[in-house]
């Protein structure tokens, strides 16, 4: 452990002196170089061991170890931060004491960042933050052999790893629990950093690892591997602290200000589908509403041309509107005609208030036990009912008061329909020659 302190130390005086040797390769003026020399002589006493040590004790109090950091909720927030640290006790829930390992975060004046590293140093598991905890200072000792000034290090070093005094703020959440008529407790809920690092390492994981993208090189190339992919889906990022999210935490600049959430919207449960029985106009009800986007645009566009002259690209787009309702409308009955191979659905449309027509065209399948039924259903004479339906029920959607359906436009929408009823022999796959 004194080797990793002695070396991160090292590690700092270099990075600040090379900034300073290149400073000084710019400078021309002989008083500038020797400026920044006499500057560099000081920076590098700063660093010696002792000394460092000794101002990094000082600046201790200026953090805090924690796992719940109070500025999540907001960045000028001055409450308490929380450290909780790993439990052995079974929860029925995930949170953060369900972590075996929870990521210690640190909060305070960024400025004194370097003596959160510094604590974190660990081996074999065991930080230096540990050890002083419990008042080891066998690391330290190494570097002084001043008891008084041992004394005063660890004293400095643990400032940063107590609890301070328990405090909300004004810009925390709160929530005032009545307890009592005249007494209350003050909740302050608090961001888990901890358990947000825990799942920003997975998810990273499962994206970036070379693991990952080895796995998923396999998959691109459709070859066989022993590993699984694995992907979090509908994923949100949340970002805290803007441009500089060391003002947060030191474990919320590591991940950039970024947090993922997990989607916890509730599962979207799949109508389940019933053929439209239980009134005359079930089916154009339904209908309507699946089409009520297209059937306004049309409506719209047929408004839009009214007063102009009658083009073929201008007629071309009205057959295009047409023909997208009428897929709608065989898409639609196919998907009830289906239903009649249920057991629970059989001979639905007999009890049904649908027209004849109707009943032939949506529940075929009933043909297979009603043979009077099914001799209707093969005389095929319901395509037009049908087709003529369809032109009413489209009359009616484009009506207004500026745009007037009259015979002939019944008669064209009756046309059309009725001519891809007859030229599907078996309407959608499900005749009465197949269930037979």
């Amino acid at each position: 452990m004194s080797d990793l302190i002695k070396n991160y130390i090292q590690g700092r005086a270099d990075t600040r002196l090379e900034k300073l040797d290149k400073d000084a390769q710019k400078k021309e003026s002989p008083e500038q170089v020797e400026n920044l020399a006499k500057q560099r002589l000081d920076e590098a006493a700063k660093y010696g061991v002792n000394a460092w040590l000794s101002d990094a004790a000082i600046r201790a109090k200026q953090i805090s170890f924690a796992t719940h950091p109070p500025k999540f909720t907001h960045s000028d927030a001055k409450g308490s931060s929380v450290y909780i640290a790993d439990s052995k006790q079974a929860w029925p829930y995930l949170c953060t004491a369900t972590l075996q390992a929870p990521a210690i975060d640190v909060v305070g004046n960024a400025a004194a960042l370097d003596v959160a590293g510094l604590l974190q140093l660990a081996v074999g598991g065991v930080t230096l933050a540990n050890q002083l905890a419990q008042d080891d200072v066998s690391s330290l000792q190494p570097f002084t052999s001043d008891e008084a000034q041992l004394a005063e290090w660890l004293q400095g070093f643990k400032l940063a790893l107590s609890v301070k005094e328990l405090r909300s703020h004004a810009l925390a959440k709160q929530l005032y629990f009545p307890v009592a008529s005249d007494s209350y407790h003050l909740i302050s809920p608090l961001f888990s950093s901890a358990l947000a690092q825990a799942l920003h390492e997975r998810i990273v994981a499962s994206r970036y690892s070379e693991d990952a993208k080895a796995v998923r090189k396999l998959k691109r190339e459709e070859k066989f591997s022993e590993q699984i992919t694995v992907d979090y889906l509908n994923v949100a990022v949340q970002t805290y602290g803007g441009t500089k999210p060391q003002n947060i935490s030191l474990l919320n600049s590591g991940r950039r200000g970024q947090a993922f959430l997990l989607s916890c919207r509730p599962p979207v449960w799949d109508k389940k589908a019933k053929p439209p029985a239980d009134k005359k106009d079930a089916f154009w009800r339904e209908y309507s509403w699946r089409t009520r986007r297209i059937s306004r645009v049309f409506k719209e566009y047929l408004l839009s041309i009214k007063e102009l002259d009658s083009t073929k690209p201008r007629r071309d787009r009205r057959a295009a509107f047409v023909d997208d309702l009428i897929e709608s409308l065989l898409q639609f009955a196919a998907e009830i005609q289906q239903l009649g191979e249920q057991e629970e659905f059989r001979c639905w449309s007999a009890l049904s208030q649908l027209s004849k027509a109707e009943q032939l065209w949506l529940d075929p399948w009933r043909g297979q036990w009603d043979a009077a039924f099914k001799a209707d259903y093969a005389a095929k004479d319901w395509q037009s009912d049908v087709a003529n339906q369809f032109a009413s029920w489209l009359n009616f959607k484009l009506m207004d008061d500026k745009l007037l359906m009259k015979d002939v436009e019944h008669k064209v929408w009756s046309k059309t329909l009725e001519e891809k009823l007859v030229r599907l022999r078996f309407d959608l796959g499900v005749g009465q020659e197949e269930i037979a």
